[in-house]
Order: structure tokens, then C-alpha cells, then sequence
């Protein structure tokens, strides 16, 4: 696969394939996961049908959980493709196939073309950045901006021109409309700890940075503006102090997380790629600190004079900015109170970029790698493919385990064979690493990421449309009539936002039993969705004025959930 792409052309229609199989196949299969997709999806869809596209509203209320960007590619993506999950989803395949090509580029820059390849398959076939790009909510789209800024800020950090800083600017904008903060924040202290390191000084002091912030400003804060005028600072207030500032003070919604919390989510969300982790940031550490006396010396073989593929020799300067990118974003979100997987996601590309680099350099022969270390990884291979098929078997309940407390998914058993690719990879390396043939290895380990990542997407996802209950019940009871004048209600199910989404109207939340009892007695036709152990806790004289015409098992609330009307049959 490696030797047969020599262009760009070439690197970009296998990425593009291979990126196209996972992001895209049946991406709009899966019904939507809430809480996010289910808000977000509705978000949109409601800042389309009122023509405001300013106030982003959920239920009909003001959303302060996140900034515009996403709605606003959600809604042309309504408006070409329809409202359904596959519109709804296609803003973040999108992005996460420009996190792919920006990877290869990043790459091929610092290091060489090869490199730029392998980094380009791994972001492909990894399953944290798949899972963004099959996923609604801004993360892919904060990460590709992310990505995008520290691509300009290579490419053009040795001219430095005026447009380079407009760029900059105009990408980190876009970061800030995505997610917040976070997109200008966090690069700006990578570049500085950067330059800091590189003792570039005239760089970091540069008065032409200004034009970066004034270019950041007119492209990201018009919006914030805008919205704070028209709700009188309220969205400021609750995104900027809850979803910012309260986020790192405190673990909101007991998103607890122990300190190391995300590089074990690196290493899962990377696999099987993450078997080369530890040895391509311990290559890239001591690549990172050689000094210019070392490189003088000549204590460290340059690629280009071992390598006849060309390649660049290595500066210690990429692997720097790699290692600074990587460093603050994993420091920064361990140290903030809430965690959840996909804050890492911004750190998945450099580990690509220092992956790619160290697979070339095996592969090229100009790193020593011990016969030792492949037979290592071939035994994490066979961990992996036996620790998978074991998972897949204990969540199906084929074996039980307590700590899932009876929340099965069955239907999983079926997918347990795939098990079987890791250890065949595992084999293969080892065989490979015995005739000393690495790049067949690495070969072998992109086909093997890829058969295994993309049945799971594109197909796997019929297991858990059947434990969700919000679209099935929506179908089976008819209670989607959007041409009729109803009245749909939610008894205490916060959590379960994707109604909205499939109902394509507002849902009265019932907290109590008087509020219920009226609804019900409505002269309209009703819709109650309701957890069946508290439809059978509630009085019998509350019960008498609705009857039930649909039920489903839910696995966000591991219960029945019924369709109480007051319809007579």
C-alpha cells in the first residue's frame, strides 16, 4: 500500500477512501444519543423553523450549552439533504475527513511525504476520531480548526507574513464560534510554549500578532455579541461562567475523572495504532530535546542521508511544537474538574503525526528497533483480540458481569468473531518482525485497523437502535402528526432529548402527578412518554383518564418506557 501512492494525488485518494468508508457509510443508521445529538440535532432544527439564527433554543428555551457554529452547518445541511440523523451528522464527517488531509499535510510537511501518509491512515482508522465524525455535537469541528491552526502556523511560521497571521486569526475564530474559548486559548499557549522552547523570540514578540486577535475578533466575537443583545447577556452568562468556568472548577453532571484519565483515553480511543504509542512518544521525547551541539556532532543519524525515499532530516523543531500541543491539552483538561473522553480528541492528531513519524523511521531502517519489541507488540495484538471478544460476549450477556448490573446489549455476540483481526495481526506482526519486513507490519496493521473499524460503524449500529426508545415509539404510536393540533408531555426524563428531535415539536416536562392528571384531561389529543414503574406507582385515579398504545426498553434509562394517550381506540 505505502510504495504504490508516490503523489499527493495518489495519498489523497486513498485517505479520502479510506476516511469515506468509516465517516460516512450508513451515517445516518444509528438513531441519535442523547443527551448531546438529541439537543443538538433539535437545536438546529428549531433555529431553522423560527428563522432565528442567532438564539439558539432547545424545547423552545434559550441554549447556553454551546456557541453557533455547529447549528448553522447542521441547518444547510437540513436544507440540502432533508432533517433526519444523516443531515444531522454530515457537519462532523465532514470536518473529521478535513482532520485526515490537514494530518497528512502537517506530516508531510514536517517530516515527509510517507510520513504524511501514515499519519493521514491513522487519524483514518482511528476509532476516537471516527467516533466524532459519526457523532453531533462541535468536537470534530473544534478539532479540525485546532488541527488548521497549528497547519498554517507550520507552514507559514518561516515567511511570517501578514497573511499568515490573518489566517491564523480567521481559524481560531471559527475554534472560538465551534466551541468557546478553548479555540484560541489553548493554541496561542502551544505556540508560546513553543517558541518559548525554540527561543524564537522575534517570532513570539511580533507586532503582527496583533492582526491575528483583530482578525480573531471580527470573525469570532460578532456572533457572541449579537446573542448577547438579544437574550441581555444571559447566553454569556450561562455559557461563559457554567459551561466554561464552572466546567474546570467542578465535575458538572459527576463527570469525575482520575488523573491519568486521559491517556488511557488516548490509548483506547487510538487502538490498535496506540500499540506503537508509548515507543513513538518516547522516540519523539528524545527527538525533541537534541541539542544543536548533538546535531552538529553528528550523534544523531539524519533520515535523509539513510533514507532513499527522500525524506527530510529530522529538526527537532516539529517534534517540539508535537510535543507542546500534546503536553498542554492533556495538562490542561486533567487539571479541569469535568472530564469526558472526547476532550482529548485535539491531542489525537499530533499522536498520529508522532506515530507516522516513528512507523517511517522503522520502516526505513534508521532506527534500531530491538526483534523484542515486535514480538511485544504482536502480544498486545492477541490482548487486544481477546480482550474484544470477551467485551463483546460480557455486553451481549453471554457471561455475566455485576458491575454492569444487567444492562446487556444483545446482538453483540454476533460481532465477537472480529476478535479474531487483532489476533491475526498480532501473528502477522510477529511473523513480519522475525523477517524483519516492518513495512509489510505497518502495512498489515492499516488493513487490520480498517476491517475492524468499519463493519463496527457501518453496521453495528442496529444493536443499539433497538434499546433506544424515543424514534421506535415515536413511529409505533403515530404520535408524530405535525399537521395536527396535539399535546405531547415527558414525565421526569430530562435525559431523554432526542424526543424533540423525532416529534418536531416542544414537550412538556411533568414533574408531578396533578400536572399529568390535567394534561391527560385535555380536550386535544395527548401523548404522555412515561417510565412504566412509575406509570403502575401512580393512583389508579390519576391512570383511569390514559390509556397505553406503545411500549420500548430504553438503555439511557434501563426501563420500559410507555406512550400514554387519552384517545379512546
Amino acid at each position: 500500500m505505502i510504495e504504490r501512492f508516490h503523489n499527493r494525488g495518489g495519498h489523497y485518494a486513498l485517505l479520502l477512501a479510506m476516511a469515506g468508508l468509516v465517516f460516512f457509510v450508513n451515517l445516518g443508521a444509528a438513531t441519535l444519543w442523547d443527551m448531546d445529538e438529541g439537543k443538538n440535532t433539535t437545536c438546529a432544527y428549531e433555529m431553522l423553523m423560527s428563522g432565528n439564527w442567532i438564539v439558539p433554543t432547545f424545547n423552545g428555551n434559550l441554549r447556553v450549552d454551546k456557541p453557533v457554529l455547529l447549528y448553522w452547518l447542521q441547518i444547510f445541511s437540513y436544507l440540502t439533504f432533508g432533517v433526519n440523523e444523516f443531515a444531522g451528522r454530515f457537519p462532523s464527517a465532514v470536518a473529521a475527513l478535513c482532520t485526515v488531509l490537514l494530518a497528512y499535510e502537517l506530516a508531510r510537511s514536517m517530516f515527509s511525504r510517507t510520513t504524511g501518509l501514515l499519519a493521514g491512515v491513522i487519524a483514518a482508522t482511528s476509532p476516537m476520531l471516527c467516533g466524532a465524525a459519526r457523532f453531533a455535537n462541535p468536537d470534530a469541528l473544534l478539532n479540525c480548526f485546532t488541527v488548521l491552526t497549528f497547519t498554517l502556523f507550520w507552514l507559514g511560521l518561516a515567511r511570517r507574513s501578514a497573511g499568515w497571521f490573518a489566517l491564523l486569526g480567521i481559524s481560531m475564530g471559527l475554534a472560538m464560534l465551534a466551541k468557546g474559548p478553548v479555540g484560541i486559548v489553548l493554541p496561542m499557549a502551544v505556540i508560546a510554549l513553543f517558541l518559548i522552547w525554540e527561543r524564537r523570540w522575534a517570532v513570539l514578540f511580533d507586532w503582527r500578532w496583533c492582526i491575528t486577535y483583530g482578525v480573531f475578533i471580527l470573525t469570532g466575537l460578532p456572533w457572541y455579541i449579537l446573542v448577547a443583545v438579544e437574550t441581555k447577556g444571559e447566553f454569556l452568562r450561562g455559557f461563559f461562567l457554567k459551561h466554561n468556568l464552572e466546567r474546570g472548577m467542578s465535575a458538572l453532571e459527576n463527570h469525575h475523572g482520575f488523573p491519568g484519565y486521559y491517556v488511557v483515553v488516548l490509548f483506547v480511543g487510538m487502538l490498535p495504532w496506540s500499540v506503537f504509542q508509548l515507543a513513538a512518544w518516547w522516540f519523539g521525547f528524545w527527538s525533541a530535546i537534541r541539542s544543536p551541539w548533538e546535531r552538529a556532532r553528528g550523534l544523531w543519524a539524519s533520515v535523509a542521508d539513510q533514507n532513499p525515499q527522500g525524506d527530510a532530516a529530522d529538526a527537532p523543531a516539529a517534534y517540539r511544537l508535537l510535543a507542546c500541543w500534546i503536553a498542554v491539552y492533556l495538562i490542561f483538561f486533567s487539571v479541569a474538574a469535568t472530564k469526558l473522553p472526547n476532550y482529548a480528541l485535539p491531542a489525537v492528531i499530533p499522536c498520529c503525526v508522532l506515530m507516522g513519524r516513528f512507523l517511517q523511521r522503522w520502516r526505513a531502517g534508521s532506527l534500531p528497533i530491538p526483534a523484542w519489541y515486535t514480538y511485544a507488540c504482536a502480544a498486545c495484538f492477541l490482548l487486544i483480540g481477546v480482550g474484544l471478544t470477551v467485551g463483546l460476549l460480557v455486553a451481549d450477556g453471554v457471561w455475566e458481569w455485576p458491575m454492569l448490573r444487567g444492562r446487556h446489549f444483545p446482538g453483540l455476540a454476533a460481532w465477537a468473531f472480529l476478535g479474531a483481526v487483532p489476533v491475526l495481526a498480532g501473528l502477522a506482526c510477529w511473523h513480519f518482525g522475525r523477517m524483519r519486513q516492518p513495512t509489510r507490519l505497518v502495512t498489515t496493521v492499516a488493513a487490520a485497523a480498517l476491517v475492524l473499524l468499519a463493519p463496527v460503524v457501518g453496521f453495528g449500529s442496529g444493536v443499539f437502535n433497538q434499546r433506544k426508545a424515543p424514534q421506535p415509539l415515536v413511529e409505533e404510536t403515530g404520535s408524530l402528526r405535525l399537521d395536527a393540533d396535539i399535546r405531547v408531555g415527558c414525565w421526569q426524563m430530562e435525559h431523554l432529548p432526542s424526543l424533540n428531535f423525532y416529534l418536531k415539536r416542544s414537550v412538556e416536562h411533568l414533574h408531578d402527578e396533578p400536572a399529568l392528571a390535567s394534561l391527560l384531561q385535555s380536550r386535544l389529543p395527548v401523548y404522555v412518554f412515561i417510565p412504566m414503574r412509575d406509570w403502575q406507582n401512580l393512583e389508579t385515579s390519576r391512570r383511569r383518564y390514559g390509556r397505553i398504545i406503545g411500549r420500548h426498553y430504553d438503555m439511557f434509562h434501563h426501563t420500559e418506557i410507555v406512550v400514554v394517550t387519552n384517545q379512546m381506540p
